[in-house]
């Protein structure tokens, strides 16, 4: 698995990128899909400590940023080191992306279904609990874990009383400045070549409805290049349908809030606000605290 180019990175976080590259090896690795060709997609995964297959834990899928023209599997490392300390299961995967292969945005998004329905059918087998799997990302990770949330919906046919059921979805979504609305001019860096009809239709803003999972949303009022307003308005929005939403916003924060080498100080300020929130849900279970003995 790659990361950001190292030379765009300060010594610091070069230093970090190291470490986290070394800790994901480390984690058990599993081919989540395979391609005729014999190339593969590969997903880390962090269990907590002495986990067992008949276990039964809640998990977290974290889809990577990078705005689909880096690798930066590794930004939610940390977050993984810290969540299996309490008992949280943490699946970090591989992606196509414009950068190593011939995929549009479409496809790239579709292709989170696709992960998220491998998820699915082996979270018993990895002991983790089907119906506690959270999606997390941030940019155009964001997108896709509300992709996986926000489904197809079946068109009614006459004969039917009701519409087919929709897929099982996650048990709650997690945005860190996530991309929501497909006409943002953020999103015309990583949508180049949609036509107008398509973005729209795979807009999140236009998909919301009753029904929905809970949402967990942050972001960074300093944030120059993703509108924390916009992701404040989307969760509004996301409550006015009835669903159950919280918004965490950290006004002096910039693009790289919830990265634990850039402010500590955001980091566990958002880890409290999300645990507190997936407890509140019934998805995580009561914790004494966070250990952060694993990043020292």
């Amino acid at each position: 698995m790659m990361s950001f180019p190292m030379d765009l990175l300060s010594p610091s976080d070069r230093l970090a990128e190291h470490r986290y590259q070394k800790l994901l090896r480390l984690q058990p690795e599993f081919v989540w899909r395979e391609f005729g060709d014999g190339e593969v997609l590969k997903a880390r995964v962090f269990f907590p400590p002495e986990h067992k297959s008949e276990d039964s834990v809640p998990g977290v899928v974290f889809f990577h940023g990078g705005l689909w023209s880096s690798y930066n599997v590794v930004e939610f490392v940390p977050w993984a080191l810290h969540l299996v300390s309490r008992g949280v299961a943490c699946i970090l995967p591989e992606y196509r992306m414009p950068v190593n292969y011939d995929v549009a945005p479409r496809d790239i998004l579709y292709e989170a279904r696709e992960l998220w329905a491998w998820v699915r059918s082996n979270a018993v087998e990895l002991g983790m609990d089907p119906s506690r799997i959270t999606v997390a990302g941030s940019d155009v990770g964001g997108l896709m874990a509300l992709h996986v949330a926000l489904p197809d919906v079946p068109k009614r046919r006459r004969w039917f009383r009701k519409a087919p059921p929709l897929p099982p979805g996650p048990a709650c979504v997690a945005l860190f400045r996530g991309i929501v609305d497909t006409d943002a001019r953020i999103a015309d860096r990583v949508l180049h070549g949609m036509n107008e009809e398509e973005r729209k239709a795979l807009s999140p803003s236009r998909r919301l409805r009753k029904g929905l999972p809970p949402l967990f949303a942050s972001h960074g009022g300093q944030d120059r290049m993703i509108s924390a307003r916009m992701t404040e308005e989307f969760c509004r929005e996301w409550t006015k349908k009835k669903n159950v939403g919280h918004y965490a916003y950290l006004d002096l924060a910039d693009h790289s809030y919830y990265h634990f080498n850039v402010n500590a100080r955001y980091f566990e300020f958002l880890l409290s606000e999300w645990d507190t929130f997936m407890v509140e849900q019934g998805i995580w279970e009561e914790d004494g605290g966070v250990d952060n003995v694993l990043l020292s």
